[in-house]
């Protein structure tokens, strides 16, 4: 009788433990693939290019916060600004941050990315572009661009579309030739007079402008009050599917690093200076959305309209909503349903 009733209740005991580990194993993926990050003891490798403009990627490893959350940043080297968004679409690195238009464009060719992190914001102070010429030039506004040859980084990003749409609205969108130069080069063209304007982003333009060698014309924010200047990070779908909670500690470590630099705009400004190999003393950064977070539509659909009239998107091929996500930002508090 005894023995029944021992066999009777190992019986059980080993149901119960297989119930569990059944349960557990039909879990969602997501939950399953944070228990599994979580249990690791190495740092998880992030890989990440040398961003060429201001990052606070830089100051989150300078000051050790991305080990404090277990995560350990590989810098993959300088990627060019037109190759960042392929690396990400095609998982040669697994986050980078490039301006919205490209995201967007890539995304209506069939890239899998989403924006996770607004980044960065154009405001009066600390705009994301500055257009400048030589100290003599004749150019006063943006009626006096008609003709001149204009210096900028890429095409079908920021220093081609906010600008052309500045021109359009002056009817001078024909009357300009662009011509392709990285911002680490613009300077030295200018004074050269190979080119008339510099589409210039922080760091480069506070060198510029400190020195002398350059004066402002206007900056990005006269254009809709800024509201093209968000930019954001982004990574593949594919890898927040794998790795949810990875993705959501670096946002947590970037939103750190953004905050610290929105306070300390000058120390910011000094690591990004020592980790470029730039001189300190023309060194620069930018203001970053609060928390990170990605405040609406807005931003990303004043992109999607400029691109549909620019013929880059089809009327209704990309919804706003639909390409970027608050959710994996610790930060974020959605707002009751309506």
């Amino acid at each position: 009788m005894q023995r029944k009733c021992l066999l009777r209740l190992f019986s059980q005991i080993f149901l119960l433990a297989l119930g569990v580990s059944l349960i557990a194993g039909i879990g969602l993926p997501g939950m399953r693939a944070e228990a599994a990050e979580t249990a690791t003891q190495e740092p998880f490798v992030i890989k990440y290019p040398n961003i060429q403009w201001f990052d606070p990627v830089y100051v989150a490893d300078e000051k050790g916060w991305f080990a404090e959350e277990g995560l350990q940043i590989r810098w993959v080297g300088e990627i060019p600004a037109a190759q960042l968004v392929p690396s990400v679409a095609s998982r040669s690195i697994d986050f980078a941050n490039r301006h919205t238009p490209l995201v967007l464009t890539a995304i209506a060719g069939g890239a899998r990315l989403k924006l996770v992190d607004a980044g960065a914001k154009t405001t009066p102070e600390r705009p994301h572009m500055k257009y400048l010429v030589l100290p003599a030039s004749n150019i006063q506004s943006v009626k006096d661009f008609k003709g001149k040859k204009i210096g900028i980084n890429s095409f079908g990003a920021c220093s081609e579309y906010v600008l052309k749409e500045y021109l359009k609205r002056n009817g001078l969108d024909k009357d300009v030739e662009f011509v392709v130069i990285p911002d680490t080069n613009q300077e030295q063209v200018l004074q050269q007079s190979l080119i008339d304007v510099g589409v210039l982003h922080s760091p480069y333009y506070e060198k510029v402008v400190k020195t002398g060698a350059g004066r402002e014309v206007f900056n990005d924010y006269i254009v809709d009050d800024g509201i093209s200047g968000m930019l954001p990070y982004f990574t593949h779908q594919d890898f927040i599917q794998e790795h949810p909670g990875i993705v959501r500690k670096f946002i947590k470590v970037l939103v750190r690093a953004s905050e610290w630099t929105n306070e300390h705009h000058e120390e910011a400004g000094v690591i990004f200076a020592k980790r470029r190999g730039l001189d300190p003393t023309y060194a620069g950064s930018w203001e970053y959305y609060k928390n990170g977070i990605i405040p609406d539509d807005v931003p990303v659909q004043w992109w999607i309209d400029l691109l549909v009239r620019e013929g880059k998107l089809k009327e209704g091929q990309i919804i706003a909503w639909n390409v970027y996500t608050n959710d994996y930002n610790p930060y974020y508090q959605p707002g009751p349903k309506p």
